[in-house]
């Protein structure tokens, strides 16, 4: 029965993969708009999560507020599903046309210095424009990805990913791959702002202690390879700009508790500061916060599909 559910959801997936690829770029993303808006006000998958999260991180903002937050916010990830439909056919042109970066310069010193690179970003904007614009600049990209429940849709998603050029290690298997990319001086992209459960860091993030990943400190501190944070920040007519800073670690010597729960924090910090700034750009649908400090009592009232 598993199988033919995969089967029925793979073809799915593929009617709506056909014609994206043959549309024009910018009908296409109203398209994309139009999809999240159908998710959002038809099949709500996950809203009242999203709705809960937003309310609960900007407390300052009305119902009208934050309803308006999340219906841009399912738009927003509607152009992205399409965005990525489309990848096999963007080509330099369109890469030109479409993304422009800011602080290019921190990837050439990395790749200058001879260590690679923790290239760090989170489920914000494109995050998929991430890994491979950094690959198009022209430095060698592994990505660590999760798989999907669906191996079918997995595959085509993989897929799409190395056929930028990307290489995908999967998660639970990439650390050595991790290490032995960073010391042939490639660049590893990593999404850490999910709830990382009980093997996670617990660091303020959006004014609540959040269980966050803890390897790309980690990897840092061991290696002493840069930490590159990123977002893609969705401008106007399809546009973006990939937004580059460098996280300095190098007042922290050691792999230490101390040191590892600092450096998480300074990523974390850093994405928030993003997140103000644009709230309609980050994946709210996720249960970030489902995770409690081993001393604090388990959160309440949240009416979420399981992971």
């Amino acid at each position: 029965m598993k199988q033919i559910q995969n089967v029925v959801e793979y073809l799915l997936v593929q009617l709506l993969v056909f014609p994206v690829r043959l549309m024009p770029h910018r009908l296409a993303l109203r398209l994309g708009v139009r999809l999240g808006g159908f998710v959002y006000h038809i099949v709500p998958i996950r809203r009242e999560v999203a709705l809960q999260n937003i309310a609960r991180s900007f407390p300052e903002k009305s119902d009208d507020e934050v309803r308006a937050i999340c219906r841009q916010v399912y738009r927003n990830f509607g152009q992205n599903i399409v965005e990525f439909i489309r990848m096999p056919k963007m080509d330099d042109r369109f890469y030109r046309e479409y993304i422009s970066v800011v602080g290019g310069e921190l990837l050439e010193r990395a790749g200058h210095e001879g260590r690679g690179a923790i290239c760090l970003s989170g489920h914000f904007g494109n995050w998929e424009f991430f890994p491979a614009v950094i690959h198009r600049l022209g430095f060698p990209m592994v990505g660590l990805a999760r798989d999907q429940r669906n191996p079918l849709v997995n595959k085509l998603i993989n897929q799409t990913r190395t056929g930028w050029g990307v290489e995908i290690t999967h998660l639970g298997m990439g650390v050595r791959t991790i290490f032995r990319a960073l010391k042939a001086n490639k660049f590893v992209t990593i999404l850490a702002d999910q709830d990382a459960h009980n093997e996670g860091v617990f660091v303020d993030f959006l004014n609540r202690p959040s269980s966050t990943a803890s390897g790309p400190a980690l990897f840092a501190l061991k290696t002493g390879a840069p930490l590159i944070f990123g977002v893609v920040v969705r401008g106007q007519a399809g546009r973006h700009t990939l937004q580059l800073e460098e996280i300095d670690h190098r007042d922290l010597q050691g792999v230490t508790p101390e040191n590892i729960h600092e450096l998480t924090q300074r990523h974390a910090r850093l994405l928030e500061n993003y997140i103000r700034l644009h709230p309609d750009h980050w994946l709210w649908m996720h249960k970030r916060w489902k995770t409690s400090p081993p001393a604090g009592p388990a959160e309440d009232g949240n009416p979420v599909a399981q992971d």
